[in-house]
C-alpha cells in the first residue's frame, strides 16, 4: 500500500512583513497579509553557460553554468483593504509616511497621504522583510527575503457586486530559510465593495480638489451612471541596483525611473463622456480625475476612503473605439496617463483609516 497525502492537508500560504531600518539588512516581521494568491521566485538568479557548439556534444548542457544575477520575483493578488493597501503604497509609491493626526479627535480616523512633486526627486520608499510559509498541512517551508520594494501595483474593480481587488508586483535581495515569526492575521481588515467608488472629470485641479468636511471628501461634479469598471496601474520604476566590479549578484539597492499612473476605465456612452471625447479630440487639454472609494464610518467621524487622483492626458489611441455593445449599451474605453501638472503635483492617494502606524 502507498501513503497518501491526508484528505484534510491543504496548501497555506502566509505572507509577514517587516520594516527595515537599513536597506537589504533583516528584520522580523512585524505585520501578516492577507491574501489570495503568491507568485513567488527566489530561482530568479540568470545561468550563464559555456555554448554546446564549443565542445562538440549532443547533451543540451555540457556544465552546470554560474550564476550571474540573485534575488527573488514575486506577485500578489488579494482583495483590497483600507489598511493591508499600505504595504505596496509605501514600498513603491512613497516611503516615510505617517499617519495624520484625527481627523475627528476622538474617533480614530486618520489621513495617509501620499504625493510626488514632479519637479524633485523621488523620496526613499521603505524597504520590507517579507516572511513566506508554504505547507502541505504537516511540514512548511519558510523562506525570507530581505530589500523587498513594490514597482507596480494595480487597484481594479468592475461594476458586478463584489469587492475592490489590489494586486502588486515584488521584488527583493536573495531568500533565506530563516524562521519565521509567530504572527497572527491583524483584527483591523475592512474591505471596499466594488458599487461604492465615485467618479469625477473636472478642467482644473483646483476644481477637483476639494476636501469636504466629514464624513466625506468634496470633489467637484460627480460623474454618475457611467463607469463600469476601472484598472489604476501605479508604475513606480523602482529597479534592483547592480554595478560591475562590485563582487555582487544580489542587489546592493536600487535606481528610479520615470514613474506614474495608467488609468483605464470602461464607460457607457452618454452626454458626459461625449464632452470628453470632445476635449481630447480637438483641444488636448489635461484632464484632472479622482477616483473616489468610501468604506464604512469611522465613529462619528470620516468614511474608511481611498482616494486616487491625478492630472492625466489620452495618450494616443487613448479614447477607444465607440460601439461595444454590453448589456443593451455603447461602451468605450478610456487610457489614461498622468502627467506633471502645473502644480506640484502629477498623481497622489490619501487614504483615511483608523491606523496610527503601520506596519
Amino acid at each position: 500500500m502507498v501513503a497518501g497525502v491526508a484528505n484534510a492537508a491543504k496548501q497555506y500560504r502566509k505572507l509577514q512583513i517587516g520594516v527595515e531600518t537599513t536597506y537589504g539588512i533583516e528584520v522580523a516581521a512585524t505585520r501578516m497579509l492577507r491574501i489570495l494568491g503568491l507568485s513567488w521566485n527566489d530561482l530568479g538568479s540568470q545561468k550563464q553557460y559555456l555554448p554546446e557548439y564549443n565542445l562538440g556534444r549532443m547533451s543540451m548542457h555540457s556544465d552546470v553554468g554560474s550564476i550571474v544575477r540573485s534575488g527573488i520575483l514575486g506577485r500578489v493578488e488579494t482583495d483590497f483593504s483600507f489598511e493591508d493597501v499600505l504595504f505596496p503604497l509605501l514600498a513603491g509609491f512613497k516611503g516615510g509616511v505617517a499617519a495624520s493626526a484625527e481627523k475627528t479627535v476622538g474617533q480614530g480616523d486618520r489621513e495617509w497621504v501620499f504625493a510626488l512633486d514632479p519637479n524633485a526627486g523621488d523620496p526613499t520608499p521603505d524597504s520590507y522583510t517579507l516572511e513566506r510559509g508554504l505547507s502541505d498541512g504537516s511540514t512548511t517551508w519558510p523562506a525570507t527575503a530581505p530589500g523587498i520594494l513594490v514597482p507596480q501595483m494595480e487597484i481594479s474593480v468592475a461594476n458586478d457586486p463584489d469587492v475592490t481587488k489590489l494586486a502588486y508586483d515584488i521584488w527583493g535581495r536573495a531568500a533565506n530559510t530563516n524562521a519565521l515569526a509567530a504572527l497572527t492575521p491583524p483584527a483591523v481588515f475592512t474591505l471596499l465593495p466594488g458599487l461604492q467608488w465615485k467618479l469625477y472629470i473636472d478642467d482644473t485641479w483646483a476644481a477637483m480638489d476639494i476636501l469636504g468636511a466629514a464624513p466625506s471628501y468634496g470633489g467637484g461634479a460627480q460623474k454618475a451612471t457611467t463607469m463600469r469598471s476601472f484598472t489604476w496601474r501605479r508604475k513606480g520604476g523602482i529597479s534592483p541596483a547592480l554595478y560591475i566590479g562590485a563582487g555582487q549578484t544580489d542587489p546592493q539597492g536600487f535606481n528610479f525611473k520615470a514613474r506614474g499612473v495608467e488609468l483605464e476605465m470602461e464607460v457607457e456612452f452618454n452626454a458626459v463622456v461625449e464632452a470628453e471625447r470632445v476635449k481630447a479630440a480637438t483641444s488636448g487639454t489635461k484632464r484632472y480625475v479622482r477616483l473616489l472609494g468610501e468604506g464604512a464610518r469611522i465613529g462619528t467621524g470620516y468614511y474608511k476612503t481611498i482616494l486616487l487622483q491625478g492630472s492625466y492626458i489620452y495618450a494616443d489611441g487613448g479614447f477607444g473605439e465607440i460601439g461595444r455593445d454590453a448589456d443593451g449599451t455603447e461602451t468605450v474605453t478610456l487610457r489614461l496617463e498622468t502627467v506633471a501638472d502645473d502644480d506640484v503635483e502629477d498623481c497622489e492617494v490619501r487614504l483615511i483609516n483608523t491606523l496610527a502606524a503601520f506596519p
